[in-house]
């Protein structure tokens, strides 16, 4: 079972001595509050963002995030009864430190991050993005990145993928924690990919890469036009716009 680690929170005696000790160590952080709760920092450690908030009287000083592939742990005895979250299950370490248990949302976020694959290779593709085609950014995400992407390969073949940049993803999970409300119910759609950002070039190295070791998925295929006529009933995976909006209560 493959984890990788994508939040820490520490809980602080002295909040204003962390956030000096944290911000010497070379850490930028911004100062954040979600509804009711108590003001905190956030700073981004490579990867991993780092979370400072007062101690209050919680239980543990520290709480991690953990992205699995499988959640197998959730059937050890010490997970028996995990507490539901915006995003997954909170366990509870023999210390009493959380960890947040999320489900791993296959991406490539270090190509996405720095792109190392040239999107000329010997697999040529045609790649259309619904961002250069908006007149103007929707009101909803101007900048943080939702948009749909369409793949064509020399045989005809197309492929329709939904797309949210990492910006788009922290959004969703802080409106999900304002409302309390989980992450995963809050959207009609959870996206096919992550990427750092709306950029043409990016993007194209991404797919060329994707295309490369066979990761384009069957059920981002969308079905000819002899295929739609004989099952005119099945949607395809590219559909307008509002009928992906987020779900609202």
């Amino acid at each position: 079972m493959s984890a990788s680690l994508s939040l820490i929170v520490l809980r602080c005696s002295d909040l204003g001595a962390s956030l000096r000790f944290y911000e010497r160590l070379g850490l930028s952080f911004a100062e954040e509050k979600h509804g009711e709760g108590p003001v905190h920092y956030s700073a981004r450690a490579g990867h991993v963002l780092l979370e400072l908030y007062p101690a209050g009287r919680r239980a543990g000083t520290v709480r991690l995030q953990l992205s699995l592939l499988s959640a197998q742990c959730l059937t050890l005895e010490e997970a028996k009864s995990p507490s539901s979250s915006s995003a997954g299950f909170v366990l509870e370490d023999p210390d009493r430190n959380q960890i947040e248990v999320c489900r791993t949302t296959r991406n490539e976020r270090e190509l996405a991050v720095s792109p190392s694959v040239s999107a000329a290779s010997d697999h040529p593709f045609e790649l259309w993005l619904e961002f250069e085609h908006w007149i103007s950014p929707p009101d909803e995400d101007p900048a943080d990145g939702f948009f749909n992407m369409l793949i064509g390969l020399p045989d005809g073949t197309k492929y329709a993928v939904n797309v949210w940049t990492y910006d788009m993803l922290a959004s969703a999970r802080r409106e999900a924690a304002q409302q309390g409300e989980s992450l995963f119910g809050r959207y009609l759609e959870a996206p096919d990919l992550f990427v750092e950002r709306m950029d043409r070039s990016l993007l194209e190295a991404v797919v060329a890469d994707m295309i490369a070791s066979g990761r384009l998925r069957d059920s981002w295929r969308v079905a000819s036009e002899s295929e739609a006529t004989n099952n005119a009933t099945q949607p395809t995976r590219m559909q307008p716009r509002a009928a992906r909006q987020r779900a609202r209560g």
